[in-house]
């Protein structure tokens, strides 16, 4: 596939390439550009073109243009799914829920943006440098930012792209989009399916490449107006550095290890099967999926004991034809789907499981015991129960797996969970399980983290909630609430319009 630049299609400058394949079977599907500079220089000039041109549309013919993309969505539902299974090696389930939040995610930004209507401050609260202000009319808008570079991660970039891309032209701005190298061919559909609709080819433009040059480049140019990335503490830091440099605003969901504490009056059946259930979904590649299990000791050797069923249950899905469980799911609905109901996908790449790996290794050295799992082949890990984590390994802190990996953390008191829930420089998401609703809210708002949820896995995103971290975990919030962030406000005074005060 190709590049989106000034409503062209096109290959890099230079022609070189990089191979798009699936994980699970190392199958070459397709592949993408290596961009270079000079490509990124266009799309960074006519954004500037495109930005005057998609300001001047009004809102209403805005929903035009995405009732038109619904339906195309529609119509392409069965190629964006089928490729975005192969070059992601993720279940039908995962994608087919990734595919059906696009739409809403456009109709809720949309409907947001439409009650951005601004302020109008009170005539006459104080005395203006003249002494008056009784005549004049004082109003507070919102306007784009400008162009804004989305830079989407591997493990939900359908969804992701929809928040970002979304958000990004409902405020007015142009797009941008860095589509996760290793799985991108989805991303580009989805794209090109909104300039068909008719977002015009310089408001939209998309960019692929390496991160590490094409994000970085484009991040520290000054036509870049603002970044929002998804990704990991790492790249999120270094952009942050980067565009501070020129004050420009960045909005970061970074890397997360969330807590999830049971305690002594809970339902540790109910929890523990929530908890692993989610914590295997997608082979661990959910960025609020539960990481650190802090399990009252009363109930450790219990919740270990369901979390073994539980991994001895799954089936890995070594020669999946994955093409057939497209025709197989393509209709369902992702809820009838259920976490644990599918066998477990690979990770994005051999690459990924290789860092899962090691980093299971570390703490069986660190002094965990490996009950089961532990063992890699090609981009599958199986799914892994340690036990004997204690609050000092780097597992129940910082490091942060990224894979089907149960580590089960024991505590006495409250206090000695909490402490261990916020002993880490992550502060994504996290929950507690356990009777006593109001000590449960204690708890949740003791912890450092940017959402807690009560008897229920931390897996709980909804469109209308400001999300994001505390911490390393990021900064900014997604949500339809939150387009403050892709707009900046300007005060315009009409001096002496209203007239004065009435005699």
């Amino acid at each position: 596939m190709k590049m989106l630049i000034n409503g062209k299609k096109v290959d890099s400058r230079d022609g070189k390439k990089i191979q798009v394949t699936n994980p699970a079977t190392n199958e070459v599907i397709d592949d993408i550009p290596m961009a270079t500079r000079q490509d990124m220089d266009e799309a960074l000039d006519c954004s500037k073109q495109g930005l005057k041109k998609w300001k001047a549309i009004p809102l209403k013919d805005k929903e035009k243009i995405f009732n038109k993309f619904y339906e195309l969505l529609t119509v392409h539902k069965k190629e964006i799914v089928g490729i975005h299974v192969l070059e992601s090696g993720f279940s039908v389930r995962t994608c087919l829920f990734q595919y059906q939040g696009i739409s809403d995610l456009f109709r809720g930004y949309l409907e947001s943006a439409k009650r951005y209507d601004g302020t109008v401050l009170v005539p006459g609260t104080e005395a203006g440098h003249d002494g008056k202000t009784e005549g004049d009319l004082q109003m507070v808008l919102h306007e784009p930012l400008g162009t804004v570079l989305t830079i989407i991660p591997f493990n939900a970039p359908l969804m992701l792209f929809g928040y970002k891309t979304a958000s990004a032209l409902c405020a007015g701005n142009a797009v941008i989009v860095k589509p996760p190298t290793t799985n991108p061919l989805a991303v580009i559909k989805l794209s090109e399916l909104l300039w068909e609709a008719g977002v015009p080819g310089d408001v939209l433009q998309l960019i692929t490449g390496s991160g590490e040059i094409a994000g970085d480049y484009m991040a520290a140019d000054p036509r870049v107006n603002a970044v929002t990335l998804t990704g990991s503490t790492e790249v999120g830091v270094n952009i942050a550095k980067t565009v501070a440099k020129r004050l420009a605003p960045c909005a970061l969901e970074l890397g997360g290890n969330d807590p999830f504490i049971v305690l002594e009056d809970a339902d540790l059946e109910a929890a523990a099967n929530e908890g692993i259930n989610w914590r295997f979904n997608a082979a661990g590649q959910v960025c609020i999926a539960p990481k650190r299990f802090i399990i009252h000791n009363s109930g450790k050797e219990k919740f270990i004991e369901i979390a073994l069923k539980k991994a001895a249950a799954i089936e890995m899905g070594y020669g999946v034809d994955m093409r057939a469980e497209v025709e197989k799911f393509l209709n369902s609905d992702f809820n009838d789907l259920k976490p644990g109901s599918m066998k477990m996908n690979s990770l994005i790449s051999e690459k990924a499981a290789k860092e899962v790996e090691e980093k299971v290794n570390r703490t069986v050295e660190q002094g965990a015991r490996l009950l089961c799992g532990g063992h890699r082949r090609g981009a599958f890990y199986e799914p892994t129960v340690l036990s004997d984590v204690t609050k000092d390994m780097d597992i129940a802190k910082d490091m942060e797996i990224f894979g089907p990996v149960v580590p089960v953390i024991g505590f006495d008191t409250v206090e000695e969970a909490i402490a261990i829930a916020n002993g880490s420089n992550y502060g994504l998401s996290g929950c507690v399980y356990t009777k006593d609703w109001k000590l449960g809210m204690r708890i949740a708002q003791e912890i450092e983290s940017g959402g807690v949820v009560v008897n229920g896995v931390g897996v709980y995103r909804n469109m209308m909630q400001p999300f994001g971290g505390y911490k390393m975990s990021g900064i900014g919030r997604e949500g339809f609430f939150t387009l403050d962030e892709l707009t900046q406000e300007k005060v315009i005074v009409l001096k002496d319009f209203i007239g004065g005060q009435i005699k």
